[in-house]
């Protein structure tokens, strides 16, 4: 008896479990397609094919919702630079620098929810903490960059430097108008790889006074 209420917990917990994830599936189909302001609960409900109600039973609120969809493409993402570093004992910051650009380029959900936490939207303190963990995971491997590019001091701050610096480069040119898909995508690595060399020369410059 005890063998098979274990059993059928345990498949509870798993329907519970694909049922949040389909709620999430649906949430960043709709963020891809539309603004995200514009993307309401009832909205993903539809998508999902279950009652709003059911979302909250997963989600306390939308922004809760939010975070956690982008908390899964934050992890795809740091999973592709954990793999790139593995396979190789250096790993300069212009090369990350130049695989962050190229994983925003391919993936602009992620840069698309990214900014919109950081530029146009406030979120609650126990919601901008998760939020907050999930970018100092990402400066952790910006940090591995300027180390193995020969950075001693100051490292945390020299990566939210070259973090808002490739930032600042997608905003001002991602949409840029009158130029293809493809010369701005070949534009804005170049930059990329050029902020690169300027903060490790600079920074070596510094430290050899």
């Amino acid at each position: 008896m005890e063998k098979e209420n274990n059993v059928f917990q345990n498949l509870k917990k798993a329907e519970r479990e694909m049922r949040k994830q389909l709620i999430i599936n649906a949430t960043l189909i709709l963020l891809s397609e539309k603004q995200i302001a514009e993307v309401s609960m009832r909205d993903i409900a539809k998508e999902a094919g279950i009652s709003p109600a059911l979302i909250y039973r997963h989600f306390k609120d939308q922004d809760e919702l939010f975070i956690e969809a982008f908390d899964q493409k934050s992890k795809e993402m740091i999973a592709a630079f954990e793999a790139i570093i593995s396979k190789q004992q250096i790993v300069s910051i212009e090369k990350i620098g130049k695989e962050f650009i190229s994983y925003l380029l391919n993936n602009p959900l992620f840069f698309k929810m990214m900014t919109y936490f950081m530029l146009d939207h406030t979120l609650m303190e126990e919601h901008l903490e998760r939020f907050n963990t999930t970018i100092r995971e990402l400066l952790s491997i910006f940090d591995t960059g300027f180390k193995h590019s020969g950075i001693k001091k100051d490292i945390r701050l020299h990566s939210h430097a070259f973090f808002s610096a490739l930032n600042g480069v997608m905003i001002t040119f991602y949409h840029y108008p009158g130029r293809s898909e493809a010369d701005v995508e070949a534009h804005i690595e170049r930059l990329a790889s050029l902020i690169g060399s300027l903060f490790v020369n600079a920074s070596n410059s510094q430290e050899k006074k």
